[in-house]
């Protein structure tokens, strides 16, 4: 009769047992998986309580340019960078998808360096399970742009402070070259075009639409800096 009262107990330990180590199983695959992503990711807690960082955040955090560590947070060092990932980060936590992604967030304020954090919320459906593994409400992707991996036109905007109109220029210009082509494609006059042009070579301090495409794709100092 004992026995038959502590074997629904034993059961049940045994099935919270799998459980566990179900958890430690996947946890174990995800921070496999993470570690072999070539971005910086960090899995970021309550407050920006950094709990996780992959390899290359580490490398990040370790280097110090971009990224810290301040009192157990994730911390930009660029201040207008840190107050967009920290409100990034709130509204992730308070399960505001739509505002806990902005967009790419610039983590400098200069030419140099070509590096944007991404924030995805960890707070619903299958994300939410995702987090849980470290407590997390968000995930924090940094990636460096290259000739191959150009900074997308939305991060130009915010770093160069571009109007619409000339996000648009930016992006044709990577597609034809010369103020003729240029019209036509966007189907404006070539004294607009020639506006916006000098409006964009004198935002990104760049000499021409040569060296605009080259600031564009390889993110690198113009030669006046």
């Amino acid at each position: 009769r004992r026995l038959a009262l502590i074997v629904p107990h034993l059961q049940r330990a045994v099935s919270i047992g799998r459980l566990f180590d179900q958890n430690r199983t996947a946890q174990a695959v995800l921070l496999e998986t993470l570690d072999n992503v070539t971005a910086g990711v960090f899995l970021v807690g309550a407050n920006g309580r950094l709990v996780f960082a992959n390899g290359p955040g580490r490398a990040l955090l370790n280097d110090g340019a971009l990224l810290t560590e301040r009192m157990g947070a994730l911390t930009a060092v660029s201040p207008q960078a840190q107050r967009a990932l920290r409100e990034a980060l709130a509204a992730a936590e308070n399960g505001n998808a739509a505002a806990g992604n902005p967009g790419p967030i610039p983590l400098l304020t200069s030419l140099r360096g070509g590096s944007f954090a991404y924030v995805l919320p960890l707070t619903t459906g299958d994300r939410q399970r995702t987090g849980a593994l470290h407590s997390a409400v968000a995930a924090v992707f940094v990636r460096k742009t290259s000739p191959a991996n150009p900074p997308p036109l939305e991060a130009l905007a915010k770093l160069y402070k571009l109007t619409a109109s000339e996000v648009r220029i930016v992006d044709a210009v990577m597609k034809v070259d010369g103020v003729r082509a240029l019209a036509e494609t966007l189907g404006l006059t070539q004294a607009t075009v020639k506006t916006h042009l000098h409006n964009v070579f004198r935002k990104t301090d760049t000499a021409g639409q040569t060296e605009l495409v080259k600031l564009i794709a390889g993110f690198a100092p113009s030669e006046q800096e």
